[in-house]
């Protein structure tokens, strides 16, 4: 059925820069990794407090992720900590905040519509993304910045993609 079970797990406790630090979000990813490992035969990278920087995300979300994920893969991404949304000039703009953000310097966040660009390109068959943090509804925002009057139509094409 798939060829490999992928497992990309944030998880920030740890915050500094004026930003307030968590109590369970590392504890949450461990465990989370752990179950994915053991029972679900996962091959899980942990990316935890100081590691969790926005270069890093950078790197595998753009890197490392497109040269190893194929379409015969599954992929789990979840990300535990901080998110916010703000108003921007299109609308609410949704963000994560890595371990080494400063607080109140967007420039130091990832804006979700990167995180939506760079997991939409993957060409997995499978994918299932959880954000445990503030404002992860702002991810559906980083696809659509307008109000959909009506239900959006999914061409057969994209639909088979994840059909197992």
């Amino acid at each position: 059925m798939f060829s490999r079970n992928l497992a990309f797990i944030i998880g920030i406790d740890n915050y500094t820069n004026g930003i307030s630090p968590l109590n369970t979000a590392i504890n949450d990813a461990k465990k989370l990794a752990e179950i994915l490992r053991i029972k679900h035969d996962y091959e899980v990278w942990e990316c935890l407090d100081e590691v969790a920087t926005l270069s890093n995300f950078h790197k595998f979300l753009f890197h490392t992720l497109p040269e190893l994920v194929t379409e015969n893969d599954r992929l789990f991404f979840y990300f535990a900590g901080h998110g916010v949304a703000l108003n921007g000039d299109d609308g609410p703009a949704g963000y994560l905040i890595p371990q080494d953000a400063l607080l109140g310097d967007t420039n130091s966040y990832l804006p979700m519509t990167k995180l939506h660009d760079g997991l939409i390109k993957l060409p997995c068959r499978h994918f299932l993304g959880i954000l445990d943090c503030c404002f992860a509804g702002a991810f559906k925002w980083s696809s659509t910045r307008e109000l959909l009057t009506s239900p959006e139509v999914i061409h057969q094409e994209r639909y088979d993609r994840f059909i197992t």
